[in-house]
């Protein structure tokens, strides 16, 4: 290992002291760290590499002739298991890298760097593998940013990717002048494919439903049944989740709403579960069925009808009560009351005298005898 020319930025040798003391500690102390790079050096035979797992991280550094020299590697089954295992062997973790195949055979790659220190350049190559064999091979491709530490969204894009690939492998080199580090990638083809949006149909309303029907996605692989996809329908910002079937009924909808439609698919577990859901389909309309102004029309016409027959028949029936009590007045005269002359003498009884019974049948009796004596003194003079 050499010193650090003087005309070396202080920054470059600070990150390569770093590396250096990180992978010395690392390789005394680790033993699952890797001191050999020879399984790794051929990069078109890692098809056959049993031992590559899920990622290679490596480091080289400048020796004291100049030269980039191997100082350590470690491979890593599961970077999720042993995130720290990266960073113990060589002092770096792995870089957060994704990989996506689409259904136009595009290959797309893209990474992120904001772990790395400094102002590193990218070079990439990679591989695509069926049944152990490389059938699909790019030549190492320097990648230009001007952004050294956000590169999220860097992408690599071929045509030729074979439709039979089980998996895929990328190689990195983050170099810095006395420092390389190279990560090995390597993914299943099932888990980074990404499929296109399914085909709506059919998107009906039938009575107060909703029938929504779609074709199964179209893929480059063996999957081609049901069970193997999971859907996800989206209807006027309310997600609705489900699997292993090619129609969704929504019960009971309003009639004057509109509907927006969209839908996207990946794969379920049966079938290598997909890390990528699909795009969303376009958004499509459905509805309204009946106008909101179509109901209030109704009312309005209801209420008017209501008035014009109702109104009518209240009048009718006021004529009718009125007409009737006329009828029943000839029918049944009232009685007549008492005249006024009558009612003025039965009011006076508060200053009409009670006369007792003997006194009458007195007065009655004189009365009768003076009438007796007039009528024969009335026959005397006749004689």
């Amino acid at each position: 290992m050499g010193i650090c020319p003087p005309w070396k930025a202080l920054s470059l040798c600070l990150i390569s002291l770093w590396f250096i003391i990180s992978i010395s500690v690392a390789t005394d102390e680790d033993s699952d760290c890797m001191k050999s790079y020879e399984p790794l050096q051929n990069f078109s035979e890692q098809c056959e590499n049993p031992n590559i797992g899920a990622l290679v991280g490596s480091v080289f550094l400048r020796n004291a002739d100049g030269l980039m020299q191997h100082s350590a590697s470690v491979y890593i089954d599961n970077p999720t298991h042993r995130p720290d295992k990266s960073h113990e062997c060589i002092g770096q973790s792995p870089l957060n890298i994704s990989c996506a195949v689409d259904m136009q055979n595009h290959l797309n790659f893209s990474w992120d760097g904001q772990s790395l220190p400094g102002h590193p350049h990218y070079s990439i190559s990679y591989l695509g593998c069926h049944d152990e064999e490389a059938v699909l091979e790019s030549r190492e491709e320097r990648v230009y940013t001007t952004d050294y530490h956000t590169l999220i969204g860097n992408q690599v894009m071929t045509d030729n990717v074979p439709v039979n690939l089980d998996d895929i492998i990328l190689r990195i080199n983050v170099s810095y002048p006395d420092l390389w580090y190279i990560q090995t990638q390597k993914w299943d083809i099932r888990h980074i494919t990404k499929l296109d949006p399914p085909q709506i149909v059919n998107a009906t309303v039938h009575g107060d439903d909703l029938f929504v029907q779609w074709d199964l996605p179209k893929t480059n692989t063996w999957m081609k049944q049901p069970h193997c996809f999971k859907y996800e329908l989206n209807i006027s910002n309310e997600i609705k989740a489900f699997d292993s079937t090619l129609h969704f009924t929504e019960q009971n909808i309003d009639l004057t709403r509109k509907y927006s439609i969209q839908m996207r698919v990946t794969t379920t577990n049966y079938c290598g579960k997909s890390l990528f859901w699909s795009d969303w389909t376009s958004v499509l309309a459905v509805g309204p069925i009946r106008s909101p102004l179509t109901d209030l029309s109704n009312v309005h016409i209801g209420v008017i009808v209501a008035i014009a027959l109702g109104l009518p028949m209240i009048l009718l029936a006021v004529l009718l009560l009125c007409k009737f009590q006329r009828v029943l007045e000839k029918l049944f005269p009232p009685v007549p009351g008492p005249s006024i002359k009558i009612k003025g003498l039965l009011e006076r009884d508060n200053v009409t005298q009670i006369v007792p019974q003997k006194y009458v049948e007195e007065v009655s009796e004189l009365q009768f005898k003076e009438t007796l004596g007039s009528e024969e003194g009335e026959e005397e003079e006749k004689w």
